[in-house]
């Protein structure tokens, strides 16, 4: 008789009895355009949510920049030691080479998911984004501020302001020296730079051109998956078989929450020195963990 430390080494070796199903239906799935699609989609979030996060970060730092006096001081000081200054303009330019490398991403990736799209998708996104841009005049230069950043040393920093109780600075990119590059702004850009006089000053408009793209680009995944609805369906259909295979019947992964949800109310109840509840019944389990001499299952469950 095998003592509760021991174990049978041919455990080891145990393999799902419906091995080949599974194996057949996670190939049907891996290959299923409604799974690719659901991956694009994601990758889409990812990079937008990145993005955001890049776009937040050379906000904060600009807003340090120019209303904090350790900052502004270092940054007006015109003579004597650089260090600090040095310091700042490096933390600017890796902020804002994250920001439009992200914000090309961003355009790119949803501009490769909305052309495989119907001719209904695409129209619906072009006349969201003529509208983005008649709002917000800056997106046409941002979005080609990557262009600049990839072709030049680095993004030309002005900064002026003022010494008083607190010390401000603002922090801007000189005009003339943006449009010494002939190829990096569309026209739409260029008007921007010359219709902002010496300077652009970028922090008053990351934010607003953030939240619009975030709301603009947003609507695109909700636009595809209506779009591709029966495709997407199949592949659940798919991957619910899967989860009945996996579970032997005992669930297709729709109440993947509530389970999830179960199992932890079960972990606070074993701290309170209470016994676990079926899931299924809502009755305490036994002492060996069942409920009704029944073990109970918590499988392992996938799902879009």
């Amino acid at each position: 008789m095998k003592t509760d430390n021991e174990f049978d080494r041919e455990d080891l070796n145990w393999s799902h009895p419906r091995t080949s199903e599974l194996r057949d239906i996670d190939e049907q799935i891996s290959r299923h355009p409604g799974k690719r699609l659901m991956n694009r989609l994601d990758e889409l979030r990812r990079v937008l949510d990145a993005w955001a996060g890049f776009s937040m970060m050379l906000s904060d730092l600009l807003r340090a920049c120019e209303n904090e006096d350790k900052f502004a001081v270092e940054l007006l000081r015109n003579v004597g030691d650089q260090t600090g200054r040095q310091t700042i303009v490096r933390a600017l330019d890796q902020a804002t080479i994250a920001y439009v490398a992200g914000l090309g991403a961003v355009i790119e990736h949803t501009r490769s998911v909305v052309n495989k799209q119907s001719e209904g998708v695409k129209s619906e996104y072009g006349g969201r984004t003529a509208a983005l841009v008649e709002k917000h005049p800056a997106a046409p230069f941002l979005g080609k501020l990557r262009n600049y950043v990839l072709h030049n040393v680095a993004a030309p920093w002005e900064f002026s302001g003022s010494f008083g109780e607190q010390a401000t600075c603002r922090i801007a990119l000189t005009s003339e020296v943006l449009l010494e590059d002939k190829k990096s702004w569309n026209a739409e850009a260029r008007n921007f730079i010359v219709a902002s006089g010496k300077s652009i000053q970028l922090s008053p408009l990351l934010t607003p051109y953030m939240e619009a793209m975030v709301e603009h680009v947003g609507l695109v995944i909700p636009a595809v998956i209506r779009e591709n609805e029966a495709s997407l369906d199949e592949c659940n259909a798919l991957i619910k078989k899967r989860n009945l295979l996996l579970t032997d019947g005992v669930s297709d992964g729709s109440d993947w929450e509530a389970r999830m949800a179960h199992i932890t109310e079960n972990f606070k109840r074993v701290k309170r020195g209470e016994r676990q509840t079926d899931f299924r019944t809502g009755e305490e389990m036994s002492a060996d963990g069942g409920a009704n001499g029944q073990r109970n299952k918590t499988p392992p469950f996938e799902k879009l």
